[in-house]
């Protein structure tokens, strides 16, 4: 069984420059994976990548993989945090999160792509997450005849924190492997579409659809 994932997504605070924001995640991300549970990470830079929007629009994004469910690595990080194991700037309670768990419906590890195209969604009311799912494993490799599309990971999403709002409603996350410009990839998807290598179902609107060209600084 591949790992689990645990997303968190962000947005930095008014006045924090990428830069600071760089350095104090890089440092972020080697004081988790010193933890238990945690067993890698990396992080990406993102650009709105569809016209659909949620009410946030979150810049960061941090992917850990975990030995099996999440929670119990949480519960340590917790606890390290507690115990001031956990540096954090002042201005950390300013950020704004919207962070998921994320159970593998695929069979391949995730290989944390240099660039990725993430795509966050919710099943219109008529389907089960089981439904939905199972049409996405269909749907995500017809993404893949699409130009620049190498490959992808796709799990089952559990809110863990900000799931108030729309993005906060996704059950699904797929995490494509990818390289090319945003607009290309973007022509690439339509051109499979007019093609129709990519089926878009009548029924496609009634979901929620959230994507992100994610790219690692």
């Amino acid at each position: 069984m591949p790992d689990h994932v645990h997303l968190v997504f962000s947005v930095p605070p008014e006045g924090v420059s990428r830069a600071d924001y760089d350095a104090f995640y890089d440092r972020h991300l080697e004081e988790i994976l010193g933890g238990e549970g945690f067993t890698a990470a990396r992080r990406y830079w993102l650009t709105p990548a569809s016209p659909e929007r949620p009410e946030v629009e979150y810049e960061h994004v941090a992917v850990y993989r975990t030995d099996g469910p999440p929670e119990a690595a949480l519960a340590a990080l917790a606890r390290r945090q507690e115990a001031g194991e956990i540096t954090l700037p002042e201005w950390f309670d300013a950020v704004r999160f919207l962070a998921y768990d994320g159970r593998p419906l695929e069979d391949a590890e995730l290989a944390f792509p240099q660039q990725g195209y993430i795509v966050l969604s919710h099943a219109p009311a008529r389907f089960t997450d089981d439904e939905f799912n199972g049409w996405y494993y269909a749907h995500a490799r017809e993404n893949l005849t699409s130009d620049g599309f190498e490959a992808v990971w796709r799990y089952a999403l559990t809110p863990r924190i900000g799931g108030e709002g729309r993005a906060g409603r996704a059950r699904h996350g797929a995490i494509y492997d990818c390289h090319g410009e945003l607009a290309e990839l973007r022509a690439a998807l339509a051109e499979s579409a007019k093609a129709r290598r990519v089926d878009i179902p009548d029924w496609m609107p009634e979901g929620e659809f959230f994507s992100y060209l994610a790219t690692a600084p």
